[in-house]
């Protein structure tokens, strides 16, 4: 999927009916070609002969190579190579270059409706045309259809540049004449004849000033010295009798003195034979002489602009929008020039493509505000401090005694202002973000019956708290405490225990109250928790300890700094009580002079003295701020010749140690700090859960995505694997969700308890534009894509040395198969049966085994051919399966129906249906065979009325009824539209106050529940349901390789990257992950290969034995 700002390349495609068994590439001359780009406002440009089209360079020698493309066109006969490129309007942007072979057979003359004469020259192409690209294939058909196919294109009113009068008269000559017919091959028709003639083998001559070609030899091509003709000298007037009346070429100087000639005598040149040729002859009438025409003027030459634009004093303006960046552009560099630190810091970063440009008029001058992305980093996803705006004193208003009205409240801010209170404006970005669709409400009513009743329901739980911000998690806390008159922790202390409750409490504190509970419970009773004190105060911002002292003194009415004092001795509590003042300077200066005079105290105060003087190290390392920190360290290590970290190892031991050792790592890469203590929590036998907890909740909405990334450089493995092998059940599940971060599942928003409560506190309008939101086509974006530069041939003889002789080099047939689209496959399938005289399916299958075979095979089939196969390989023989027809036909749409359909009466010379039929029986089968009808109807329209009506019908067949009535599901569910179900969906939630599924789930069981199931998962998510078979397939002992191949082979080409978003929603784990831990060898290589996470291996080349 192209990134946001880029052009998506068109789409090529013959307006046909695709008639089975016919290649799609085999056209004929008649077939119309339709280009399509779903980037609005953009030009398209194609080329007809193999080379890449050029949007600014369009004719070559004379000849027009590149066309625009207006309508629909035809193609001449032969193997034509169309390749289309797809141009923003402003011409800044351009997309990739689209390639489609076609083997055009010839059968009549093409149409002259649908010729390539509405295409305009070069010349006269003008950035503001409106682009007719606008609208769909369907409506250009249409649009065609109406107008008896004699029309053009609308054109939009948008105002159209007028031409010059120097293009006017600038019409490019032909580089040389030529007697054959003036009909080009160039494999697009341009015309009933197209103008352009034949251009000759070999060099082109040299081109002139005024765009023509110079001829060396002064005459005309045919008659060039060694060419058995007259000789090539310059001739005025009429060419001679015995001479092939062919036009002459000359040089820029020669025609100038020819224009200065006598016009009787004066030679016709080539411009002046078109016109001739294009309009009519005129009858010649005898006219008085007129007076000798003044010589033209000289053409301007060509001027090449420099490098860098020289600065104007003003720009032009007047719409130039070009011409003004430019003088933007070329003082920006003058500017740059003269100022070092905005040319340092302009050239530091690696910047991306421009996200957002503003243009302000201040009045006094323009702004101009640029916002280029960051590589790697997602726009918006980085929490940034409140901007600080300079008080502006407003006028006091006055009321009518004269006296100032009181001051207004501004209502309470509800972002949590700790996390901005950092000692420097570093690079933050945590995991946890604040929930768009936040309704604290409904998240208090989905966690009181998450533990209402017997049992509790875990996932539920996890949905919330872990993707909530802290304001909105503080928010629900009192919420519930206002609607059930119940502490949320008290009710979660009696449903939960472990990691998991512990999790769950700090993430329902506030930060500051946090720390201050966590402070308490390392002092108080018998012993100190020094670690817990240690990492508190020696990672806190000076505002952020004073906010702690200020909620302990509140919480539990005591003094943090003489809890301290009365638990802690020695330099130690030196140390946090000095962190406890809040004195670290918080200026982001630096002073060299200080910083060596601080390194040079601490190094006569360790290293150069007989023991150590721990107070001038306390001194310097708790008041001096990070920016300084960091200079003294260098001074440090230019003088003592070792980092200060080592120094400290060898001066210190200790809770002393560890403190220092934390303020020092914190002052260099803080997220580095946090990442080693990760480590430490799950290294060795089992885990320190009270640190692990500590470090994830409060460090989740500051930089824990630096903290992932310093923990994989420091042990090779994501924090997610670790944690993954680490903990299990539910504790696990929350705390990768806050790991991994991002927006709940869907399934939690659109099913279940949360779906029910959404609905019941939503209007009729509201859910009204749900369903239209929901019923958006979904953007589904492929893992397995066409491959560049393909070449069929190639790869059957890659294929072929693969499986000769003894052995199989299984990493050559990865890739191939794992690295081509589903269409180049079969390309490659058809080309190896004519090359090699074989089938490549059994050719696979001889020397594959396992998976790896079930792949290869599955890879090498079209996609009704291959559920074909599934569905025979499901239904013959003894048993049925019947999970593979509910995945198949359940999931699929009309078309998809059909297309296998089909493809089974081919294949097995069978009816489906019938076969459906006589291995499936009840109320199953009528599901499945009124699915195979394929008459669900398709539209995004939905009537409400319509949808209360079915509602109130399932209610009355399943919940009110004694028994179920199947018959009645299966009518609403196989036959109405999906935007329709999704509205009868939300009036059963209301009618029943109970989700759908849970209905299902309690008045159905065995193949008619995973039926209906499937059904309704598909309207809801269909990525979400192929990740939940994709789960079942590999979870516990042992592997559904049936089911693993079936799903990643016909979905890798559709929505495997949302299947995959979703998984590591659901699941907390990336697929990939999933998969390396379930299979091995090259099964698992071909399997990564279509998820997209693995890269085409290179192929080693074995060494030729002696014999060899």
């Amino acid at each position: 999927m192209p990134s946001a700002g880029a052009v998506c390349p068109p789409q090529i495609t013959p307006l046909r009916k695709h008639i089975p068994g016919i290649v799609k590439s085999k056209v004929d001359t008649t077939t119309l070609i339709e280009l399509v780009s779903d980037t609005p406002d953009c030009k398209l440009y194609f080329t007809s002969d193999g080379s890449k089209p050029s949007a600014f360079q369009r004719k070559i020698g004379g000849k027009e190579v590149t066309f625009k493309y207006v309508g629909p066109f035809t193609l001449r006969s032969g193997k034509r190579t169309l390749k289309a490129i797809a141009v923003s309007r402003d011409g800044m942007r351009e997309s990739d270059v689209v390639t489609k072979q076609f083997n055009v057979e010839d059968i009549g003359a093409p149409s002259a409706d649908y010729t390539t004469d509405d295409y305009n020259s070069f010349f006269e192409t003008s950035d503001l045309d409106t682009d007719c690209t606008l609208t769909s294939g369907s409506t250009l058909k249409s649009s065609h259809k109406k107008s008896n196919l004699k029309k053009k294109p609308q054109r939009s009113t948008t105002p159209i540049r007028s031409k010059s009068p120097m293009r006017k008269t600038k019409t490019p000559k032909e580089a040389w004449a030529s007697s054959s017919s003036p009909v080009l091959d160039v494999g697009a028709y341009d015309g009933p004849e197209y103008p352009t003639p034949e251009m000759p083998d070999g060099p082109f001559n040299p081109v002139n000033y005024s765009g023509t070609q110079i001829n060396v030899w002064g005459g005309n091509p045919n008659a060039w010295p060694g060419m058995n003709a007259n000789s090539g000298a310059v001739t005025f007037g009429q060419p001679n009798q015995g001479m092939i009346p062919c036009s002459t070429q000359f040089g820029y100087l020669t025609e100038n003195m020819i224009q200065g000639c006598n016009p009787e005598n004066r030679h016709v040149t080539v411009g002046e034979l078109r016109k001739s040729m294009e309009g009519r002859r005129p009858q010649i009438k005898e006219k008085p002489p007129s007076p000798p025409p003044s010589p033209p003027p000289r053409a301007p030459a060509l001027e090449y602009p420099p490098k860098d634009p020289v600065p104007n004093t003003i720009s032009p303006g007047n719409g130039d929008f070009k011409e003004n960046i430019r003088h933007v552009y070329a003082h920006m560099l003058e500017y740059a020039k003269g100022n070092k630190d905005f040319r340092l810091k302009v050239a530091e970063p690696k910047m991306g493509k421009m996200l957002e440009a503003k243009f302000e008029d201040e009045g006094d001058g323009y702004r101009i505000s640029v916002v280029m992305a960051r590589p790697g980093v997602p726009r918006g996803s980085v929490r940034k401090p409140p901007k600080v705006e300079p008080k502006v004193e407003p006028k006091k208003k006055t009321n009518g005694n004269g006296k100032p009205k009181p001051k207004e409240t501004p209502p309470p801010k509800k972002s949590d202002p700790y996390f901005a209170m950092e000692t420097e404006n570093l690079e933050t970005e945590g995991t946890v973000r604040p929930y768009d669709k936040f309704n604290a409400e409904q998240d208090a009513e989905v966690l009181r019956n998450a533990m209402k009743g017997l049992g509790t329901d875990e996932d539920s739980i996890i949905n919330v708290l872990a993707y909530r911000s802290n304001p909105q998690r503080y928010e629900i806390y009192t919420t519930y405490k206002t609607m059930f008159g119940k502490d949320l922790i008290e009710d979660l202390k009696g449903e939960l225990s472990g990691g998991f409750l512990d999790t769950c409490k700090a993430l329902l504190m506030q930060p500051a109250q946090y720390d201050a509970y966590l402070l308490r419970k390392a002092i108080k009773g018998l012993g100190t928790d020094e670690d817990v004190l240690i990492e508190i105060l020696c990672t806190r911002s000076n505002a952020q300890i004073t906010e702690i002292k200020r909620v302990y003194k509140e919480k539990f009415n005591k003094e943090l700094e003489k809890d301290i004092i009365g638990d802690t001795s020695g330099h130690l509590k030196r140390l946090l009580v000095g962190l406890c003042q809040s004195n670290r300077s918080d200026s982001n200066e630096v002073d060299r002079n200080k910083a060596h005079q601080d390194a040079k105290a601490m190094y006569e105060a360790g290293e150069k003295k007989w023991g150590t003087d721990e107070s001038r190290f306390n001194v310097i390392l708790v008041s001096r701020s990070y920016p300084q920190l960091r200079a003294t360290f260098e001074e440090y290590k230019k003088i003592s010749k070792k980092d200060i970290e080592d120094a400290l190892k060898s001066e210190m031991s200790g809770d002393l140690l560890r403190g220092f050792l934390t303020i020092v790592r914190c002052v260099k890469n803080k997220a580095g700090h946090f990442a080693r203590q990760l480590q430490k929590t799950m290294k060795g036998l089992g885990t320190d859960d009270d640190t692990l907890v500590r470090i994830v909740v409060s460090r989740c909405e500051i930089d824990m995505v630096l903290i992932k990334e310093e923990f994989q450089k420091l042990t090779g493995q994501t924090l997610e694997q670790f944690v993954a092998d680490d903990l299990s059940g539910d504790y696990r599940n929350i705390i990768l969700s806050i790991i991994n971060g991002g927006t709940p599942p869907e399934t939690a928003a659109k099913s279940g308890k949360a779906f029910v409560e959404a609905v019941k506190n939503k209007t009729e309008e509201e859910l009204d534009e749900e369903v239209k939101m929901e019923s958006e086509d979904v953007q589904e974006d492929p893992t397995v894509k066409a491959a560049e530069n393909f070449n069929a041939e190639n790869d059957v003889e890659v294929l072929r040395k693969a499986m000769k002789g003894f052995g199989t080099d299984e990493k050559a047939i990865i890739n191939v198969l794992g690295f081509r689209d589903n269409a180049q496959r079969l390309e490659i399938a058809k080309s190896f049966k004519t090359m090699v005289g074989k089938d490549l399916i059994d050719e696979l299958k001889g020397e594959l085994s396992g998976g790896l075979k079930k792949l290869c095979v599955g890879l090498c089939m079209s996609s009704p051919d291959f559920d074909a196969m599934n569905l025979n390989k499901a239904i013959k023989g003894l048993g049925t399966d019947e999970q593979v027809l509910v995945e198949v036909i359940c999931t699929r749409s009309n078309d998809q129906i059909k297309a296998f359909k089909e493809a089974y009466k081919r294949l097995y010379n069978k009816e489906l249906e019938a076969d459906v039929a006589g291995d499936t029986s009840g109320n199953f089968k009528r599901l499945l065979v009124g699915l195979l009808q394929a008459n669900r109807d398709e539209s995004k329209e939905f009537d409400r009325n319509k949808a209360k009506q079915d509602a109130q019908a399932l209610v009355e067949a399943g919940e009110k009824k004694w028994g179920t009535d199947e018959s009645r599901f299966n009518v609403i569910l196989v036959s109405r539209s999906f935007a329709q179900l999704r509205a009868t969906f939300q009036e059963y939630a209301k009618a029943a106050n109970k989700d759908i599924e849970d209905t299902l789930k309690s008045e159905m069981s065995g193949d008619l529940l995973k039926g209906f199931l499937a059904v309704v998962r598909c309207i809801r998510s269909k990525s979400s349901h192929f990740c939940d078979e994709l789960y079942k397939s590999m979870k516990g002992l042992g592997t559904d390789d049936d089911t693993l191949c079936r799903v990643l082979v016909s979905r890798c080409e559709v929505d495997m990257v949302q299947i995959k978003e979703e998984f590591q929603k659901k699941y907390k784990q990336t697929l990939a992950m999933f998969i390396s831990d379930d299979v091995s060898g090259d099964y698992k290589d071909l399997c990564l290969a279509l998820l997209g996470e693995q890269q085409p291996a290179p192929v080693e080349k074995k060494k030729k034995g002696f014999f060899s």
